[in-house]
């Protein structure tokens, strides 16, 4: 029997220990309800008005409820700041002020009284949101975005294979540098472990070797191993054993796979022999069923569709090509159309317009954030390959240090570097340093033909005399919007840094088999992996190719392969499609930079509010379906579709759906808090101007997906109804149960591919 890959068993051994402690989370999350003294306040889902950095607006119906006393329904608008952790996806809300209240139905004395009272016990409520629950929420919101017009989307050279195939990715001609004390060269240019002996190349797998009589083959298994490779050898095991990972075992029934080695830009597609296609429901496209990738027939146009890092790419001949990009809004319509269920509905969230792409893009306005004590820069360093060597930074009057894997930028007389989230400035290249409270609005003009472009997705928020506020969005770590969706890597090429002591690679965008995901954003593998064939792969600090540098041997570096499997729908949550895969327990992937081990010492811990703030308990006698509009009024919708408006201390039922209203908040209520909110920042916005777009789109609506170009606040259409916040809530709380669903497999599916394998 073959065993699962490298990772497969970490990640199914860290399920397996999570599972039993973990608790089946309850879907009725809201309305929330607090006790006082005179009043039980009853606070239902907040719609989510602005969503900006680190702080937000929002609005909510209440009830307030006074001994035996009809309640009384009245909207209440909250503002504050937001803390995110991507690992436990919760958001909390705290610094909450209560800018404005309305309660059209009760009498001047009562508002009074509502108002006080509301004004000083909300604030002290304990207020979080899984981040599941709110992406949705953000539909209807103000939220800051930004669309990167100046991504490069050329395809890369796609290769079809129909034999069980590895891409082995060599960034441009082999380097070779000797290995100390021993005859042996170690080719430094590639993560993966390629050794040169005399006039041959070695490439280790976890168990067994192969043997070329040049780089790019033709590659077959080894019969034997010098004493020095022996050596390597078993180096490599000391290091898997150090990781706690089992020794695969082999069969007769595996297939070796064959090695396919590129030094440009490349992706693999393994076509399980002769194409095979299944038909999607009320289509007219076919999903290659018989691969690992993602492959789409068009039947009315008999184009082939694939999907790399995000993109699309189209193509008469799967053989001979030649491919071309299609941008997402420009795909046939009919992709819109996929069954959300079906095998390939993940592929719904690279379809402009889908509620799937909608949240994606939405995910990328949520930042991590963190609070990062001053005292972090004493210890942090720059180390540089000799003397500081800088170059400019096109189109702008900066510079960076390209020798060094660390993202050191000159600007206006100081040096800036972005490490691991946080800011940090000193008067030299070589430091002391000091954490940043602030970063020159031209940083944020690099662009993404710069390898430091994702340095412009760290914010510098606020500071106290304690902290800094810092925080980054998903473009940090290679997630970027274009054209309605998300794609991954800038798809620019950066040459590799030569020195005299270090190379350093740079971020790649292909040959990884990049997979989206909704719970844990993208991740990636090999395009054929099975029994023994898990190949080993040295991650540098922050993501392989970068920033990090490799060295050669004794120290390799250990990464996980990848292992072909099923795919399974988006929706079904658990399951690798769309689901939310196992946790990754101890194998140093983390969704939350800020929470690794090694910053630690950098990031304040948590305030505890446990003593300071209260935790409402949920009403789950009552149905979380009341909203209010932009003006304070009230509305319940009932379980027909129907709506009811709270008028006169009763419910009275309207005619078609209401009217969200417009954005102005009442101004006759009486109100002892500024209208601006709680805490805003004084500091000068640091958010960049997006470039615009001179890319038209043409592509036959499929759904409402608006462009956010060239602001970087997008602010979608206002609704003649609120069916959209309506339909927003469900959603939130759809995928909160998908995700608390997914958290309670025994294991993870054998289809790691469409789960991602490795996080980025």
């Amino acid at each position: 029997m073959t065993r699962r890959l490298v990772l497969s068993i970490l990640i199914a051994a860290a399920t397996i220990a999570a599972t039993s402690t973990v608790i089946a989370a309850d879907a009725k999350m809201w309305p929330k309800v607090m006790e006082g003294e005179n009043y039980t306040v009853t606070m239902y889902e907040p719609q989510i008005d602005s969503w900006k950095e680190n702080t937000f607006e929002a609005r909510a119906a209440v009830s307030v409820t006074g001994g035996d006393a009809a309640p009384i329904f009245g909207a209440v608008w909250i503002s504050g700041r937001f803390d995110v952790d991507r690992d436990t996806r919760m958001v909390d809300f705290y610094d909450i002020t209560i800018p404005t209240v309305a309660f059209p139905e009760a009498s001047d004395e009562q508002q009074q009284a509502l108002v006080a009272f509301l004004e000083g016990k909300i604030p002290t409520w304990d207020l979080e949101i899984e981040l599941d629950r709110l992406v949705p929420l953000l539909d209807t919101a103000e939220v800051a975005q930004r669309d990167s017009d100046e991504l490069k989307h050329t395809p890369p050279e796609i290769i079809i294979k129909y034999m069980p195939a590895v891409l082995i990715l060599v960034d441009g001609e082999p380097k070779l540098e000797e290995i100390e004390g021993s005859k042996l060269e170690r080719v430094v240019n590639t993560p993966y472990v390629i050794i040169k002996e005399k006039n041959t190349y070695f490439l280790a797998s976890d168990s067994m070797w192969f043997d070329a009589p040049a780089v790019k083959g033709p590659w077959s298994e080894a019969r034997s191993l010098s004493k020095d490779l022996q050596q390597i050898d078993e180096q490599l095991k000391k290091q898997r054993a150090e990781q706690g990972v089992e020794e695969p075992e082999t069969t007769d029934e595996i297939r070796v796979p064959q090695i396919v080695v590129s030094t440009v830009p490349a992706e693999l597609i393994f076509i399980d022999g002769k194409p095979e296609f299944e038909p999607l429901q009320g289509n007219n496209i076919l999903a290659v069923s018989n691969t690992d990738s993602d492959v789409i027939f068009d039947i009315d146009t008999q184009d082939y569709y694939v999907l790399l890092s995000g993109r699309w790419y189209r193509t008469k001949d799967l053989d001979r090509g030649p491919w071309s990009w299609v941008a997402n809004d420009q795909v046939p319509v009919t992709f819109a159309d996929i069954p959300a269920d079906s095998d390939v509905g993940y592929l719904r969230a690279s379809v402009a317009g889908t509620d799937e792409a909608r949240e994606a893009l939405l995910e990328q306005a949520v930042p991590q954030t963190a609070a990062v004590k001053h005292s972090a820069g004493a210890s942090f360093t720059v180390e540089y390959d000799g003397s500081p060597k800088f170059q400019p930074i096109d189109g702008t009057g900066m510079t960076y240090a390209v020798n060094t894997s660390a993202s050191v930028i000159f600007s206006s007389g100081r040096y800036y570097c972005c490490d691991q989230g946080v800011w940090y400035e000193s008067a030299s290249a070589t430091g002391s340093w000091q954490v940043c409270k602030k970063v020159p609005d031209e940083i944020y003009t690099i662009p993404p033909s710069n390898p430091l472009y994702n340095v412009t997705y760290v914010k510098v928020y606020d500071s106290t005399p304690e902290v800094v506020y810092v925080g980054y969005t998903p473009g940090y770590t290679s997630s970027y919007v274009s054209h309605g969706c998300v794609v991954y890597g800038t798809g620019w090429y950066y040459p590799p840094y030569w020195g005299p002591r270090y190379y350093y690679p740079r971020h790649s965008t292909w040959g990884f088999h990049v997979r989206w995901n909704p719970w844990y954003g993208w991740g990636f593998g090999l395009s054929y992996s099975t029994g023994p064939f898990h190949f080993s792969i040295g991650f540098g600090r922050g993501g392989y190719w970068g920033p990090g540098r490799y060295r050669p041997y004794p120290r390799y570096g250990y990464g996980a392969g990848y292992r072909a499997g099923y795919r399974h729908g988006y929706a079904h949550g658990r399951h690798a499609g769309g689901g939310r895969p196992a946790h990754y327990g101890n194998t140093n992937i983390n969704n939350n930079i800020y929470g690794r081990p090694g910053n630690s010492d950098r990031v304040a811990r948590t305030q505890d509010r446990a003593g300071t703030r209260q935790q409402p308990a949920v009403a789950r006698d009552r149905a979380n379906n009341v909203y209010t509009d932009k003006s304070g009024n009230v509305y319940r919708r009932n379980d027909n579709g129907s709506w009811d408006k709270r008028d006169k201390g009763g419910w009275t039922g309207t005619d078609g759906v209401p009217s969200t209203g417009d954005r102005s908040r009442p101004s006759t209520q009486p109100s002892t808090r500024p209208s601006t909110g709680a805490q805003p920042s004084t500091r000068p916005s640091t958010q960049p101007s997006t470039r615009p777009s001179t890319q038209p789109s043409t592509r036959p609506s499929t759904g409402a997906q608006p462009s956010t170009r060239p602001s970087t606040t997008s602010s979608r259409p206002s609704s003649s109804s609120m069916s959209r916040d309506y339909n927003a809530r469900q959603r939130g709380s759809t995928r909160s149960q998908q995700y608390n669903s997914g958290g309670r497999t025994s294991s993870r599916p054998s289809g790691g591919a469409r789960g991602g394998g490795r996080r980025r």
